[in-house]
């Protein structure tokens, strides 16, 4: 699928359209929850038609500006097509039953990397980066400070999941002093 923009469109006008409850031919459909995490909508939606049972879903819609049109549009997709975001509030996996739960592993394995707690001093043995071993220098607003090879990076929440170990600095093996 693709994108679609709305000229002149901002971004809450656009929200409020994709969360938007229906009604078309005796079908109802309804935002039961939305959020945004970034330029991520996700969306809890029930589709009622006379004579079936309510079907529940999570929604995923990529938001971006587009400057040709001045405008905010959207990506959309669910659950079921494993969309390659994690975010999704947690609660929103107890509101829908399951339909793809490699997906969700994902999501709660990507929640569980952000509370990951750092201090300063920790050593991170990372995987999928090309840093592969780094120390936590400080905290930079939401974002931390790791120092590798003798440069500094922007360690932010996002990059979390790439951590496989963390010690504490006084474990890192005997001190060389001079």
């Amino acid at each position: 699928m693709g994108w679609l923009f709305g000229h002149g469109q901002t971004r809450a006008q656009l929200i409020a359209r994709l969360t938007r409850n229906e009604e078309h031919n005796g079908v109802t459909r309804r935002c039961l929850r939305h959020c945004t995490s970034g330029n991520v909508l996700w969306t809890v939606w029930e589709v009622e038609r006379a004579g079936f049972a309510p079907m529940r879903f999570i929604g995923c819609d990529l938001l971006a500006w587009d400057k040709t049109c001045a405008g905010w549009g959207y990506k959309d997709m669910c659950e079921q097509m494993e969309p390659l975001y994690y975010s999704c509030p947690l609660a929103y996996l107890d509101m829908v039953p399951p339909v793809a739960p490699a997906w969700r592993e994902q999501v709660r394995a990507w929640h569980t990397a952000r509370s990951r707690p750092l201090s300063a001093g920790d050593v991170l043995t990372l995987s999928g980066l090309s840093i592969k071993e780094a120390v936590v220098v400080s905290r930079h607003h939401r974002s931390w400070i790791v120092e590798s090879g003798g440069r500094l990076f922007r360690f932010p929440p996002r990059l979390f999941r790439h951590i496989v170990g963390q010690r504490p600095a006084d474990k890192c093996g005997p001190q060389h002093g001079g």
